[in-house]
């Protein structure tokens, strides 16, 4: 079995595959270039124990969940990152259990700025999103 925040994270890489921007350019915990852009990549973030929720027999936890915007291109990167951002509101916003029946909710936190660099052949730019995950597993294990 696997940690339920694991199946989290791919549950989101499906809902984010196939945006009209993005298309099939998702990847998890992306640690080398990104060679198709824009792309999206996931990582995972804080993923706390709550105390201002019980229920009895299990732990609800509250995930982080990064959500980046890559892209190449000329023009003004900001409009392409918007609509990227927006393509993933809606995405994420469609379930908000993801798909699975022990994730409660699915927020946004918020939009860092956008990083532009333009000392390249083509300006780069990206922009993360972070998304608040609700989720509970069982006292014992947090595989069920």
């Amino acid at each position: 079995m696997t940690h339920r925040a694991e199946t989290i994270l791919d549950a989101i890489a499906t809902t984010l595959t196939g945006l009209t921007t993005t298309g099939a350019n998702v990847a998890r915990g992306r640690v080398y270039p990104v060679t198709a852009e824009p792309a999206i990549s996931i990582f995972k973030g804080d993923d706390d124990a709550t105390e201002s929720e019980e229920i009895i027999g299990e732990t609800v936890r509250e995930l982080n969940v990064i959500i980046q915007a890559h892209l190449k291109a000329t023009g003004n990167p900001e409009t392409i990152l918007n609509q990227i951002a927006a393509e993933v509101y809606a995405a994420m916003r469609l379930d908000i259990t993801q798909g699975l029946a022990y994730v409660f909710d699915s927020r946004i936190v918020g939009d860092a700025a956008p990083e532009i660099e333009d000392s390249q052949d083509l300006p780069t730019a990206r922009m993360s999103s972070t998304w608040l995950i609700i989720y509970s597993h069982s006292d014992a294990s947090a595989e069920t």
